[in-house]
């Protein structure tokens, strides 16, 4: 189970320091800046090979009406089906541990951070919400539009019940 730590760290890097519109058009510039190769891009999202050092190199971009809402990429490679979480989970948390040291030390103390089986740790920067994702079969990381984020983020409206 490898975690590209350096590759991801450049990402996130690279991300901070990208000048977002979050509109379609930043995709292939910034697939450029990053070595990226962008496969296929249609109405929904973009498919996106990476060139990081994991057994997926793959990242989907998700949005709508030429706008970007997010970005997510494998950072480790993805455990399979026959090998068992006994083995997968510690190498997962191990990586997940390492990648929040590098991203800290790059980005600062982190904006929320939500312990437990599926981790996530998210840094709110001023272009980018830059969010680490630890899953039961890889370790994501994504980068989201802080518009798209703060849409996620409000709260649901509370309906009173009609009795």
């Amino acid at each position: 189970m490898h975690v590209d730590i350096e590759g991801a760290t450049r990402i996130a890097r690279l991300a901070a320091e990208f000048d977002w519109t979050w509109a379609v058009d930043d995709l292939e510039p910034f697939c450029a800046q990053a070595g990226w190769e962008l496969v296929e891009l249609d109405q929904t999202g973009a498919s996106i090979r990476t060139g990081l050092r994991v057994g997926r190199p793959e990242s989907i971009m998700f949005g709508r009406q030429h706008r970007m809402d997010w970005i997510s990429i494998f950072v480790s490679d993805v455990a399979d089906d026959a090998t068992p979480m006994t083995v997968v989970r510690p190498l997962l948390v191990e990586g997940f541990t390492n990648l929040d040291v590098a991203f800290t030390a790059l980005l600062g103390t982190a904006t929320s951070a939500e312990p437990g089986p599926e981790a996530t740790i998210r840094w709110d920067l001023p272009k980018a919400v830059i969010t680490l994702n630890l899953g039961f079969s890889a370790i994501h990381l994504h980068l989201t539009s802080p518009g798209y984020q703060a849409w996620v983020d409000e709260p649901e409206p509370e309906y009173e019940d009609e009795d």
